[in-house]
């Protein structure tokens, strides 16, 4: 028997299956999707005419990968009734006999005295239009004319701007710049923002949400930076930091304490601004839900990673930035290395999707080039494309954690240990203070598995694990190096503690199951002290 579903136009937009179920899908653009087809007789529309509906104001590339990924929220909200969604390369349609109504006048499904889709808003000129259009069509109202509207940059961004501070010689003026434009460019990489110059807190109409200070002086032998990020219309400090190197205050630009400051900055600021901004703002309302979701990684467990993905995707729906995307890629991968109950191989051709459409749609964002990398890496048998990856990011931005600790794993996978551990150790440095410092754990533990430093890997293994306990992938580390060191009663307990962790685990599959993620373990020859547990 063919699945059903019912489309309710008038009042609250709904998708309603034979069973009753609700199976609207949470995204306006993906709600629009229906509704264009719906609407029509045939159930079906060009996807470039769907494009032109939903993101007008975006690119071509844009647009279409946009398209392409609310079709794919589409198909999860239907569930078992998916089969009424069907697409190829030129149209996207709804299948005619299997969908009901209340377009018609005399249709039972329809409720009396509501309008045609109250409350829908999707912010789009053209699909305002034709909303306007529809409804003075189906509720007899005089067409809307679309108001005249000023010239608009093609996205809304958070404004950045760097300072130029007013103390000091012209060399540590112009150095205090240059890092204060270094914080900028590492901010700007977690949402739509854009660095200006001309932007002044004394005029409002040019007023930056963002505003990045730093004061540079040399004293004695040593050089002294002082950083702060303001908001831009009180002045009210998000974030500040100083650094202190031997050396004049051109040393500050090779150290290496600007990348854990970069990263620092990056992961706070977003939070902070996002309670003193307007979240009417679709690239304001973005940054808080990306900064919640970054929060909920750092459970790690099946719910707070559903969470994330949820919250990254809300993020994408307000404001298409591709990052979220990489986000969204990068939470999938976390998924399946987690074992996390669900739909693994349509995870895993989402992750290929989700990663291909943040490449073309922000492909020069460091931060999703990098994501992608570390995605792919952890995925992957060729590393060789993510290390490739890793390097485009860091040629983009040189303060990238995320580039930088993929190819310091990329280097540990070919050999290169003593490198490998140099990066890697840098980067848990920078990341000590991080909300995802539990990640950066993890990694530098399976570089030093590589480079043969079993104590620190223990250790650091420990320290994820303690931060994240429900986080799966340091257990696993810890049962192999606890056995290694003759510490079997504290291998035990991690064993014990992953058999609550993670469904489906047994000590056998653990050992020889070539597919489960130990890898790295394997690799070592750390798997064979285990079996003296077993045994």
């Amino acid at each position: 028997m063919k699945n059903r579903v019912k489309i309710r136009f008038f009042g609250t937009f709904a998708v309603i299956d034979s069973s009753g179920n609700d199976v609207t899908p949470k995204g306006k653009k993906a709600r629009g999707i229906v509704a264009l087809l719906a609407e029509t007789a045939t159930m079906r529309r060009g996807r470039r005419w769907l494009e032109a509906m939903l993101w007008s104001d975006r690119a071509p590339s844009q647009a279409s990968g946009s398209l392409r990924q609310s079709l794919s929220e589409l198909r999860s909200a239907f569930g078992d009734n998916v089969d009424i969604l069907s697409s190829d390369r030129g149209d996207v349609w709804l299948d005619v006999d299997a969908v009901d109504t209340d377009i018609d006048p005399g249709s039972p499904l329809r409720e009396p005295g509501r309008s045609f889709l109250e409350g829908f808003d999707i912010r789009d000129e053209a699909f305002e239009q034709w909303l306007a259009e529809a409804r003075s069509r189906y509720d007899g109202a005089a067409p809307v004319a679309a108001a005249p509207t000023a010239a608009k940059p093609l996205q809304n961004v958070v404004t950045i701007r760097s300072a130029v501070s007013e103390i000091g010689s012209v060399a540590e003026n112009v150095v205090g710049r240059v890092l204060a434009d270094t914080v900028a460019r590492g901010i700007e990489q977690n949402f739509s923002a854009a660095r200006y110059v001309s932007a002044s807190r004394n005029d409002p109409d040019l007023r930056p949400d963002l505003e990045i200070r730093c004061d540079t002086a040399n004293d004695g032998g040593r050089a002294v930076a002082f950083i702060r990020v303001e908001e831009g219309a009180s002045g009210r400090v998000l974030f500040s930091e100083h650094l202190t190197v031997p050396g004049s205050s051109a040393d500050l630009l090779q150290s290496d304490a600007i990348h854990g400051i970069v990263n620092a900055a990056s992961a706070q600021v977003p939070a902070r601004l996002a309670s003193h901004i307007d979240l009417h703002r679709p690239e304001a309302a973005a940054m808080g839900f990306s900064s919640l979701a970054r929060r909920q990684l750092k459970r790690l467990d099946g719910e707070g990673l559903a969470e994330a993905n949820e919250n990254f995707q809300r993020a994408y729906e307000v404001d298409s930035n591709g990052v979220f995307l990489a986000w969204r890629a990068f939470v999938r991968m976390a998924q399946l290395v987690e074992a996390v109950d669900g739909d693994a191989q349509g995870w895993r051709d989402e992750v290929d999707q989700l990663a291909s459409d943040a490449l073309n749609q922000s492909g020069g964002n460091s931060l999703a080039v990098a994501l992608v990398a570390l995605t792919r890496f952890m995925l992957e048998d060729d590393l060789r494309p993510a290390a490739e990856l890793a390097k485009t990011a860091l040629s983009q931005n040189t303060n990238s954690l995320f580039a930088r600790q993929t190819l310091a794993l990329a280097h540990s996978a070919v050999g290169d240990a003593e490198k490998a551990y140099a990066m890697s150790s840098s980067c848990r440095t920078a990341a000590a203070n991080d909300e995802l410092s539990h990640l950066w754990d993890l990694y530098h533990s399976l570089v030093c598995i590589g480079a043969g430093r079993l104590d620190e890997a223990r250790a650091t293994s420990d320290s994820s694990a303690a931060k994240s306990p429900t986080f799966i992938a340091p257990r696993r580390q810890l049962v192999a190096l606890c056995a290694h060191s003759g510490d079997f009663d504290d291998a035990k307990a991690h064993l014990t503690a992953l058999e609550k962790l993670e469904g489906g685990f047994t000590i056998d599959r653990y050992l020889n199951d070539p597919d489960y993620p130990n890898l790295t373990l394997r690799n070592a020859g750390l798997l064979d002290p285990v079996r003296k547990i077993k045994d």
